[in-house]
């Protein structure tokens, strides 16, 4: 919940939102909350204003990092306490008319209005352009008319409701061709969830398709503002894995991208222009940011194709204090050639010792069959591998976990993990925590009723309203 509070505080107190100095003229006096989670700002010897958890540029410059502070995470973002765990809708209309299916969607209160909202990408639909059983070119891709980001917003007459006019694309070839993850965070410090889009493209020769990024407007729109606030506005990396946090540790939300041999860090100014570097890792799937080590710097978990070979292993990238992952900074983790796919990366503390563990979605070669994999962290770079837990009984199904949430959903005081994919047989799986490393999976087949089971309720598609 501490960590969750730092994504709210008020961005208007944020470390560049001071450049002006206090209202007096004079520059305010830094400090540690007494928590050590954020910075306090006292201008006038008495006037205490908080800012976003970060040390300064000067911290980011030097491996001492203060670990005192914590750097913030995409994942405590994503796992809004605040946030109902219904089910939402596989393939709501219209998208059913818009995306071949659905790959990825994400729960967030995205206006505000203390409401759970829904955001949905996917690849485009074949009859689009060129089948995705074809692998699109690049020219394909840019030639056909292709989906934008759907959006449903909470209402309070607990239906979702469908708001296309949100979401605004300016550019003259509008839309995604296959959104391979959506990172949510506040990138340009004005209080509401901005949406960053890995276009990982129809897999031609591998070669990716170019992102979008959506920055919340006064208006309560969301404009793609790649053209302005990328500084690559074609932007293209085979970005299967993606997340979002502090890794230089000035305070506000980066970017980091899987491609072929390499990971792009996209580097926050502080108002939402992200620009592109090169920094470090190797090959990779799956992706996610978290402090693994509590030295107040955000680490790289990663997961490969192992069952191609030590060319695609799983592990982690140490963070340099620097937003930096170099190969020499690695811990290699046990590989599972069997499920030797991870399509998704996650961490949380699942036995509350104060570490973040490991998560991991697997799936078989050709993404046939759906497990997770769950890794303790025993401090001091050393792990304990929990083994595999199947989540379907589907011979060669393809209904992989995309997403990986946590809360307490039987409120016991331990966090329990919550599974989201693109198929109605392993949506909406509950992992339940019965606390030491021991978990019982609870599949929508296992299910009489979710509501009969307390933990979340079940939307279905009556629950949707179009415009």
């Amino acid at each position: 919940m501490n960590k969750l509070y730092l994504l709210l505080i008020l961005s208007f107190f944020s470390a560049q939102s001071f450049a002006a100095g206090c209202p007096d003229g004079s520059e305010p006096v830094k400090s540690i909350s007494a928590d050590g989670t954020y910075f306090v700002y006292n201008c006038g010897g008495g006037n205490e204003q908080a800012s976003s958890s970060s040390t300064d540029s000067s911290s980011a410059n030097s491996s001492n990092v203060n670990s005192n502070t914590k750097a913030l995470a995409g994942i405590y973002i994503e796992n809004d306490p605040n946030i109902n765990f219904f089910v939402p809708p596989i393939q709501p209309p219209p998208t059913d008319k818009l995306f071949e299916f659905i790959d990825r969607y994400y729960k967030a209160d995205f206006n505000n209005d203390g409401l759970t909202d829904v955001i949905y990408v996917g690849p485009m639909h074949p009859n689009f352009g060129c089948r995705y059983q074809e692998k699109c070119t690049i020219q394909q891709q840019h030639d056909v008319n292709k989906p934008q980001p759907a959006l449903y917003l909470g209402g309070v007459d607990g239906k979702l409701h469908y708001s296309p006019e949100l979401l605004i694309d300016n550019r003259d070839n509008k839309g995604i061709s296959h959104g391979a993850q959506i990172l949510i965070a506040d990138y340009n410090n004005d209080k509401v969830l901005d949406i960053y889009i890995p276009d990982n493209g129809m897999d031609k020769d591998n070669m990716g398709y170019r992102d979008s990024y959506y920055l919340s407007q006064p208006n309560g729109n969301w404009l793609e503002s790649s053209d302005i606030h990328l500084s690559d506005n074609n932007f293209i990396a085979y970005s299967h894995g993606g997340a979002t946090g502090d890794i230089d540790n000035d305070g506000d939300m980066d970017v980091v991208l899987t491609d072929w041999g390499t990971f792009w860090c996209l580097m926050n100014d502080g108002i939402g222009l992200l620009t592109k570097r090169q920094c470090g890792g190797s090959n990779a799937f799956g992706l996610e940011l978290a402090d693994l080590d509590n030295d107040g710097d955000l680490d790289a978990i990663f997961g490969g194709h192992e069952h191609e070979g030590n060319g695609f292993p799983t592990g982690i990238y140490w963070n340099d204090g620097r937003g930096n992952f170099m190969p020499y900074n690695t811990t290699l983790l046990k590989q599972h050639k069997v499920w030797g796919t991870i399509p998704e990366v996650s961490a949380w503390d699942l036995d509350n010792d104060g570490d973040v563990d490991i998560v991991y979605s697997r799936a078989g070669k050709h993404y046939k069959n759906t497990a997770i994999q769950i890794i303790e962290n025993l401090g001091n770079k050393k792990f304990k591998d929990h083994g595999i837990f199947p989540v379907d009984d589907y011979s060669n199904s393809t209904g992989f976990i995309q997403s990986i949430l946590f809360n307490d959903l039987d409120s016991d005081g331990d966090y329990d993990l919550y599974l989201a994919s693109g198929v109605r047989w392993t949506n909406g799986a509950v992992v339940i925590n019965n606390g030491n490393f021991d978990f019982t999976m609870i599949t929508p087949d296992d299910r009489p009723s979710p509501k009969s089971l307390g933990l979340y309720e079940k939307l279905d598609d009556s629950s949707i309203v179009m415009p």
